[in-house]
């Protein structure tokens, strides 16, 4: 049986009631309260979540914890200084500490978190058989998927779900762990065995104060969280990665660097011979090359690779199989994911939504192009605003004809985030472009599939996997990967 006393976090002010009521379970939206559960009142952004607090009480609340300062509430009250804070230490205790009986892998930065957890669970399935796997795309754990709300969830859902996998026998999984995670503590309890830092550009301005708040947030990952001893894996072909690997280096924490081509780096790769959708090369670690086929394309995706493959090396695992592995993997929804088609044409849905992101891609499918690259993108409302014209730019330098259009537009016009794109869309390059303007996403996507020819690459970047477009007032359903399909299987209809 648990307690309120037994699971009270370190950051209580005061109390009120009995401290000895049973709890349940967890909850920090009042609308999943049972009888005997815990409420945690979390202030968010929009909402308050002390507003519920007697709501939750009417569907058999036992006890609550808030910032608040509340008054008549007949069930033991906790108040406490931060209450999401509070949710992660509470969770941890109640569910007695999932992550310290797994085996977990942490992954951060701004580019390549998820391809990297879906190398990590293939190479960890040929290890151990089962393998979960938490980040954007969703949340596999094996025995059930989850629709991924964000990148890293909050701290009671991440600690309900480890102590589900080790009940279904599963010790071993990866997760994403984003920097609004980190800041705002929902993985601030959770222990890992091997944490992995792939770079580091400019993203999430609208979150963060500055780079250096960005940077500072993901470091708590490595100095704060890991597991005492165990592996920090950097990955060295960025600045902020050659600092975070210097710091961790001069506090003597146990370093791996992980490059494409720095042979200084722990773990680097040699021989690398890439077609439009897969890659080989080798993998050079101690004197010793290993050999890998990789069913993705790109040199960042190489990075990837080698990023999985050292934090994996690094826990055990052997060459053998680490490098089948990676061969296993098939695709990773919305990255890189070619578009099949009988009209000759490479078309390539990609979530980059970032300037780094952007350039990798574009430049990536320019071997593979025989005739012209066509770039459809936009740029996410309520998000970094910084980015716009970098990407104008970077987009008009890297393809040949560029569709702006929307992305998410949330709560801004789409129109005022096209025209802050296309500020960076100068002359004189401009000139010898083809710049298009289209606000509707799926009239964009079809515009550029339509003027495409046999030997010409389509570039449909920013969404990704993502199946809704959201406004600020209604979320629509929306594939990027299901316009294009469309458009050739409506072609195929009229022959």
């Amino acid at each position: 049986m648990k307690t309120l006393r037994n699971i009270l976090p370190g950051n209580v002010l005061s109390t009120t009631g009995v401290l000895d009521v049973e709890i349940s379970g967890i909850a920090f939206d009042s609308r999943k309260v049972h009888k005997g559960y815990l409420f945690c009142a979390l202030s968010g952004n929009n909402i308050d979540g002390s507003a519920f607090i007697f709501d939750a009480i009417e569907r058999g609340a036992a006890a609550v914890v808030t910032e608040a300062s509340r008054k008549n509430i007949e069930v033991p009250v906790v108040k406490v200084e931060n209450a999401r804070k509070a949710l992660s230490e509470i969770s941890c205790k109640f569910y007695e500490d999932p992550s310290e009986k797994l085996y977990l892998f942490g992954i951060t930065g701004t580019k390549g978190k998820t391809t990297i957890t879906y190398i990590i669970q293939s190479i960890l399935r040929r290890v151990h058989g089962r393998a979960f796997r938490i980040g954007t795309v969703e949340y596999d754990m094996e025995y059930e998927t989850i629709q991924a709300t964000n990148t890293t969830p909050e701290s009671q859902v991440i600690c309900s779900m480890l102590d589900q996998a080790l009940k279904n026998g599963i010790k071993h999984g990866v997760m994403e762990v984003s920097s609004h995670s980190l800041k705002t503590w929902r993985v601030e309890d959770l222990a890992f065995s091997v944490a992995g830092f792939t770079n580091l550009s400019l993203e999430h301005t609208e979150f963060h104060t500055d780079m250096d708040d960005y940077f500072n947030t993901k470091k708590r990952l490595f100095f704060d969280l890991r597991k005492k001893g165990k592996p920090a894996i950097i990955g060295v072909d960025n600045d902020y990665g050659q600092r975070l690997a210097q710091e961790l280096k001069a506090a003597g924490q146990n370093v791996k660097t992980v490059s494409v081509h720095n042979t200084d780096a722990d773990y680097h790769s040699v021989n690398q011979k890439m077609t439009g959708f897969s890659s080989d090369f080798e993998i050079f670690h101690h004197g010793q090359k290993h050999t890998c086929h990789m069913n993705l394309a790109g040199e960042f995706n190489i990075f990837n690779a080698l990023m999985a493959a050292a934090m994996c090396h690094s826990s055990g695992i052997s060459w053998e199989e680490i490098c089948a592995g990676i061969s296993g993997l098939k695709n990773v929804p919305g990255r890189f994911e070619s578009i099949k088609n009988d009209a000759g044409i490479n078309v390539i849905v990609d979530y980059a939504h970032s300037p780094a992101a952007l350039e990798n891609v574009l430049k990536t499918v320019r071997p593979i192009t025989r005739n012209r690259v066509i770039a459809v993108f936009g740029c996410g409302g309520n998000r970094s605003q910084e980015k716009r014209p970098i990407m104008g730019k970077i987009a008009c330098e890297n393809a040949d004809v560029v569709v702006v259009t929307s992305d998410n537009p949330r709560k801004e016009q789409p129109e005022a985030i096209i025209e802050q794109i296309m500020a960076g869309i100068a002359e004189p390059e401009s000139l010898t472009k083809t710049i298009i303007r289209e606000v509707d996403r799926k009239s964009a996507i079809l515009k550029a599939l339509k003027m495409a020819a046999s030997g010409d690459t389509v570039v449909i970047a920013g969404k990704g996997h993502e199946t809704g477009q959201y406004f600020a007032d209604r979320t629509i359903p929306f594939d990027d990967r299901e316009v294009a399909r469309s458009y050739f299987k409506a072609g195929k209809d009229e022959d």
